[in-house]
C-alpha cells in the first residue's frame, strides 16, 4: 500500500452490510474517512438467500459513502465467515543463482509464486497466501529475506482456501452492485490487527465475532493464523431465547 492509497472493506453479516472507506497515511495505517450500516436480510445462518437483498445493501452502503467522501468507488475487500474458510501450510526450497549478490525482492516473489503451487480440492479456490518465515541456508529465520547473502531459503507459508460456491455468489453479489472485488478476507483475519495490541499480536490468542446470527472464531498461535469456523449462534438467538 502506498501513501494515499483509498481502501474500501465491506462485511456483509446476518443483520446488516459495514462498508468503511479508508486512506493509506503517511505512517502506512488506514485511517478512516467514512463508514455506512445498512440494514439486510438476505443472509440466514451464515448462508446467502437472497442474493438481490444482499446486493442492494452493499449499493445503498455505497452510495452513502461515496455522498460522504466524494470519491468513486470501483472496487472493495470483502469478509468471508470463518465456515468458508480452509488453511493450508506450505514450504518450499528456493535456490538463489547468486548468492553473493543477496536474495533479492524478485526470488521472493519467485517462492511465494512456488509456494501456493498444491493441489487445490475441486470446491475451494484460493484466497490469500501469508508468508509465515524464511529459513536461510545457516538456519537463521528472518521475516524478510531481502538483501541476505544465502544460496537458498526456505519459504514456510499458510495458503488460506475458501469454498468456490461462497466465492462466486460474493463476486455476483458486488458485480450487480457494480464493484469488483480486490481480495476476499477472513472475518478473523481481518479483525485481528484491529482488535490486538502489539504485545497481544505474538501471544496465542482466540477471537470471538458475535453477530446477530453467527459467531465467527479465529484461533492465532503468535502470528500464525492455524483455525477458524462459525458458529450459527449470534445475539439475536441469545436474545430470543431470554
Amino acid at each position: 500500500m502506498a501513501i494515499g492509497d483509498i481502501i474500501v472493506g465491506i462485511d456483509i453479516g446476518t443483520s446488516k452490510v459495514c462498508t468503511v472507506l479508508g486512506e493509506v497515511n503517511s505512517f502506512g495505517q488506514i485511517e478512516i474517512l467514512a463508514t455506512s450500516l445498512q440494514s439486510c436480510s438476505g443472509i440466514k445462518k451464515g448462508k446467502i438467500i437472497d442474493e438481490d437483498e444482499v446486493s442492494i445493501s452493499v449499493a445503498k452502503s455505497i452510495k452513502e459513502i461515496e455522498e460522504q467522501t466524494n470519491f468513486k468507488i470501483n472496487s472493495a475487500y470483502v469478509t468471508i465467515p470463518g465456515k468458508y474458510v480452509t488453511i493450508f501450510e506450505n514450504s518450499i526450497l528456493k535456490e538463489i543463482k547468486d548468492r553473493f549478490a543477496g536474495i533479492s525482492i524478485k526470488d521472493v516473489q519467485a517462492a511465494i509464486m512456488q509456494v501456493k503451487d498444491i493441489e487445490i480440492p475441486d470446491n475451494n479456490t484460493l484466497i490469500d497466501i501469508i508468508p509465515e518465515s524464511f529459513v536461510l541456508e545457516n538456519g537463521k529465520i528472518v521475516k524478510d529475506p531481502v538483501g541476505n547473502l544465502s544460496s537458498s531459503f526456505t519459504i514456510n507459508a499458510q495458503l488460506v482456501l475458501a469454498n468456490k460456491d461462497y466465492v462466486k455468489k460474493i463476486s455476483y453479489i458486488l458485480r450487480k452492485a457494480e464493484l469488483d472485488v480486490d481480495g476476499i478476507v477472513p472475518n478473523t483475519l481481518a479483525q485481528r490487527n484491529l482488535i490486538l495490541d502489539t504485545n497481544e499480536l505474538n501471544d496465542n490468542v482466540m477471537i470471538l465475532d458475535i453477530g446477530a446470527g453467527n459467531t465467527d472464531i479465529g484461533v492465532f498461535e503468535g502470528e500464525k493464523f492455524i483455525y477458524t469456523n462459525t458458529i450459527p449462534l449470534g445475539g439475536g438467538t441469545i436474545t430470543n431465547d431470554i
